[in-house]
């Protein structure tokens, strides 16, 4: 079924209903608008988060072998 059909079923089917029931399947359309873009941004965010993330463990591990370079040389392990 395409997308303009479902559209016209949709209008034929809510032409007969009342002012308070059409009130509550816009209500409900709002609903799923919004529910939707919030699962978006909530996956969005995770990417980003992830990402973030993991750049920071890659700056990390930079950091951490630059800061432990030579460390047997500068720290001999004396017995």
């Amino acid at each position: 079924m395409s997308k303009v059909l479902l559209e016209k079923m949709i209008i034929e089917e809510t032409k007969d209903l009342s002012f308070e029931t059409m009130n509550e399947i816009l209500d409900f359309i709002q609903f799923v608008k919004e529910k939707k873009h919030k699962n978006f941004i909530k996956k969005s965010f995770e990417k980003n988060i992830n990402y973030d993330l993991n750049e920071l463990n890659k700056v990390s591990l930079i950091h951490l072998e630059e800061e432990f370079s030579n460390y047997k040389e500068l720290y001999p392990y004396e017995a």
